[in-house]
């Protein structure tokens, strides 16, 4: 197609061109160079005009995708004429002030440029008209149902999913792959649906005669479970660039755990997409907005905050709107139109006009729990205060007692102080005396470990929340020379790019955050729904229906199972529900194939055949552990927790931090609870790939790398949650045989084979003799999770081999 072929360089070449013509519109250009209709006029027509005026519609008669039709012109006559500006209908339909004719209609006006350039091509004779393939990009078109399949051989237990699957498998020849077993997919279902793993009881009650029925009932459980939400809301939060802190330099700590909170429960609520989109972009417009509206609009507010930089906190939304929502990279539009896509700078700044009304804010929760909370936090905060002046007068008292008994230079004492504490204490001044304190205070480990409590104390406190509001009334909105802020140019009005589905607001009014929202959502936009069902298939698949995930634009071809897409999506504007299509995706035998590798062999990429195999995210496989050990604390919601990590990585920062780590029924929570420090996340999440949360996560990545297996091995949770498993093992169980099945229940979720039974056997043998022969290495293997009337060799033997389990591949690979 023509267009795919030249637009990248006809998009260059037509900035290289509006680089050289006069800033003046209305004036000829210098530029001795001919216009090309084909790599610099084109690209507008194409971007401004064939929606109405191309081979699918002619509004007034007129059509612009073929040569002929621009000399014999429409209902209005000739739209060209070269060489005459006056005479040409077209040219002057572009610049009258009349908005009831000029043209594009109900879109913004073509720039200055832009404008100059079609002038000139004009004055030049209009040459080079050709025929344009004007077929429309694959994304932008508008989502309709396709036919469902008929051919091939599809079983009549398979879905609608698998029709389209099918029917694509069967054109390369080859089918989907067979079920995986009982145990893998209910295993598989909880990781997806909960991120937790099953229990052994769970895998013993639907091992036998498990039907579709059973399989289906159990999704709905597990789609029912408050564990829904946090698995679902860490995939949101991803793309939210959600963290508790400020980022750059300061990285200051900031209260925003309620938009997380949000989030969990609106998944585990199944609220309405549209609503879910619209209570983050625009929940603070709404009438009569509640608390829980203001809080959504955090999606806002979560991203790096620099004071000093306003303009850059709009650029993020804008952007953070368009690869979340649309599925485009809007920011190659800030300093230019964009190199691929039919977007302008002017739209650009468009939609930078929705969010430059705004700023974002402190929003009080001062409900009676708030109050409460902060209470028990104020009092904790107190008795640090009484334990830091009993420690002053302590360090008082004891300067006394050193002069008493006449030292006169203590050790370590900076010769600037000597001075000082020479003189008599009923001779020295408050100043002076506040200056020894000071020093022996820091000086003293227990005055080091109280201010940190303190400092983390205060930072539990709950503060006001964030929320985006509207400050600024109509404030009128410039595009940024090259993207400059400190060069305004054009003024433009909030609107949405004119490529997509039409842009209404009621008249004399001007587009609000909710406007935005309903086109975004609008079942005529084309993009928000095949961008969100793409996701959704991907968190199940690892892999999305259309590559690249976060960019449906012009460079990306059509993908392998576009018709399946464009189901998806009608089925999510039908429904409104992500927990409708996750159920349609799930009990499909589509997702219930098995992983196996032989499945896999010489499959053309983007058929999903057999591709079910991944590793657990970052926090899955610490809150896996916790599970399986029985340490897990199922708590949802509240402040950020500081679980254990290794000391000293927060003492590089360029300001100070702390982690003071939590009480035991805070550490052990889920990970998606950890606070999150923006320059120094938690080690675990910079190990297996988190987020950095510096701007819309869309995808992880998944590496495997040697750094991870010595964390898994040796990271002090790891270690703990295998103590922790092998006291449950010998407190549960009698027998070493009924132990090594438990295991496997557990953290595998299926049962041993003879072999691997055999294999741990020998393995808890070779440990024990093991520990019989390093007696001194008992007590630190077994730690706090001992077992009374147990014999400790045995104990830490098992230890040993809970540690090993633990590390399989299988036990962080999600089948």
């Amino acid at each position: 197609m023509r267009y795919r072929k030249l637009y990248t360089y006809i998009l260059t070449a037509l900035l290289v061109s509006v680089a050289h013509q006069r800033s003046a519109f209305g004036q000829d250009g210098d530029d001795p160079l001919d216009v090309s209709y084909e790599r610099q006029v084109l690209p507008i027509i194409k971007a401004k005009c064939f929606r109405c005026h191309g081979s699918k519609k002619q509004e007034g008669g007129l059509r612009l995708d073929l040569a002929e039709s621009w000399l014999a012109g429409g209902d209005s006559g000739p739209a060209i004429v070269s060489g005459s500006i006056e005479e040409n209908t077209l040219f002057q339909r572009l610049i009258t002030n009349d908005k009831s004719t000029r043209m594009p209609l109900d879109a913004a006006r073509l720039n200055d440029s832009e404008l100059q350039l079609i002038r000139k091509w004009i004055t030049e004779g209009a040459q080079g008209l050709v025929d344009v393939d004007d077929e429309e990009h694959w994304a932008f078109g508008a989502i309709t149902r396709p036919d469902i399949p008929t051919s091939g051989n599809s079983p009549s237990t398979h879905s609608i999913v698998d029709s389209f699957t099918t029917s694509v498998a069967n054109e390369v020849n080859r089918e989907l792959a067979p079920s995986a077993s009982v145990s893998t997919l209910i295993r598989r279902l909880h990781f997806d649906l909960t991120g937790l793993p099953p229990t052994p009881e769970a895998v013993d009650s639907f091992n036998v005669d498990f039907t579709d029925q059973d399989y289906e009932q159990l999704v709905d459980k597990l789609l029912a479970s408050p564990a829904f939400g946090e698995r679902w809301g860490r995939h949101w939060l991803d793309l939210a660039r959600y963290a508790d802190s400020t980022g750059y330099e300061s990285d200051r700590p900031r209260q925003i755990w309620h938009y997380r909170d949000w989030v969990i429960s609106s998944f585990n609520s199944d609220r309405p997409i549209s609503e879910f989109v619209l209570h983050q972009l625009a929940g603070d417009l709404l009438h009569n907005a509640t608390p829980d509206m203001h809080i959504a609009t955090g999606f806002h507010c979560n991203a790096m905050k620099d004071p000093g930089v306003r303009h850059e906190a709009v650029f993020d939304r804008v952007n953070t709107t368009g690869a979340v929502l649309l599925g485009l990279t809007l920011e190659c539009a800030q300093c230019h139109d964009h190199k691929t896509d039919p977007l302008t700078q002017s739209e650009y700044y468009q939609l930078y006009a929705f969010f430059n009304t705004s700023d974002a804010v402190p929003f009080d929760l001062s409900d009676e729990a708030t109050r409460q909370a902060n209470s028990e936090v104020d009092s904790k905060i107190a008795d640090v205060d009484k334990s830091l002046i009993t420690l002053k007068q302590e360090i008082t008292d004891t300067l006394d007692a050193l002069i008493a008994n006449g030292i006169k230079q203590p050790e370590g004492i900076p010769e600037g102080l000597i001075a000082i504490f020479n003189i008599p204490s009923a001779e020295r001044s408050k100043s002076e005396t506040n200056q020894l304190v000071t020093f022996f205070e820091k000086e003293s480990p227990r005055f080091e470990s109280l201010t940190e409590e303190k400092k983390q104390l205060e930072a539990t406190r709950i503060t006001p929340t964030t929320s985006l509001a509207l400050r600024f009334g109509q404030r009128p909105t410039h595009l940024f020379i090259r993207g400059n802020h400190t060069q305004p140019g054009d003024e433009v009005i909030a609107s949405a790019p004119s490529f997509l589905n039409d842009w209404t607001v009621a008249d004399g009014t001007h587009g609000s955050r909710i406007d935005l929202s309903n086109w975004i959502t609008s079942p005529a936009n084309p993009l928000f729904a095949r961008v969100t069902a793409n996701r959704i298939w991907m968190r199940l698949f690892g892999d999305p229906i259309c590559e690249p995930e976060n960019d449906l634009g012009i460079q990306t071809a059509r993908p392998t199972h576009a018709k399946l897409l464009d189901y998806l999506a009608s089925r999510l504007l039908e429904t409104d529900s992500f927990k409708s299509i996750i159920r349609e995706i799930v009990t499909s035998s589509t997702y219930k194939q098995s992983s196996a590798a032989k499945y896999r062999e010489g499959v053309p990429a983007g058929h999903f055949i057999g591709q079910q195999r991944l590793r657990l995210e970052a926090e899955l496989l610490r809150d896996n552990a916790l599970a399986v050990s029985g340490l897990l604390v199922n708590k949802i919601g509240g402040p950020g927790v500081f679980p254990h990590q290794q000391d000293g990585i927060l003492q590089n920062r360029a300001t100070p931090a702390t982690w003071t780590v939590s009480e035991a029924a805070d550490r052990l929570r889920r990970g998606m609870y950890t606070y999150i420090w923006r320059l120094t996340p938690h080690p675990m999440v910079t190990i297996f790939d988190g987020p950095e949360m510096t701007t819309a996560c869309t995808r992880r990545s998944r590496s495997t790398v040697a750094i991870q297996s010595l964390a898994l091995l040796n990271d002090p949770v790891f270690v703990e949650c295998a103590q922790a498993l092998a006291r449950r093992l010998l407190t549960s169980h009698e027998t070493d045989a009924h132990r090594i099945e438990w295991m496997f229940k557990s953290c595998l979720g299926r049962n041993p084979s003879i072999d691997e039974a055999a294999t741990i056997q020998e393995l808890l043998e070779e440990h024990t003799e093991l520990y019989r022969l390093n007696e001194e290495h008992i007590e630190f293997a077994i730690g706090e999770y001992t077992v009374q009337g147990m014999d400790a060799t045995r104990h830490a033997a098992w230890v040993a081999t809970c540690r090993t389990v633990l590390n399989l591949d299988e036990f962080i690979t999600r089948e």
